[in-house]
């Protein structure tokens, strides 16, 4: 059971890879295009996810040094 976390990885791979073997084997370009546009998302969504991440820290930072004790 620790394991299922790797099995749906590798079986999720290898469920990508036949759909791109398959596209390959249709058109080359296309496959090169729908390449491109996911390492494009991929890299977008990265962007997003350090932006989320560098405003979480400086509201987490901002609301630390707003607290004072007496």
């Amino acid at each position: 059971m620790n394991r299922l976390p790797l099995i749906t990885t590798l079986f999720m791979a290898g469920i990508i890879f036949n759909c791109l073997r398959q596209l390959l084997t249709y058109s080359a370009i296309l496959t090169y295009d729908v390449l491109m546009a996911v390492t494009v998302a991929s890299f977008a969504l990265v962007v997003l996810a350090l932006l989320a991440e560098l405003m979480a820290y400086r509201r987490a930072r901002r609301g630390r040094e707003n607290h004072h004790e007496a």
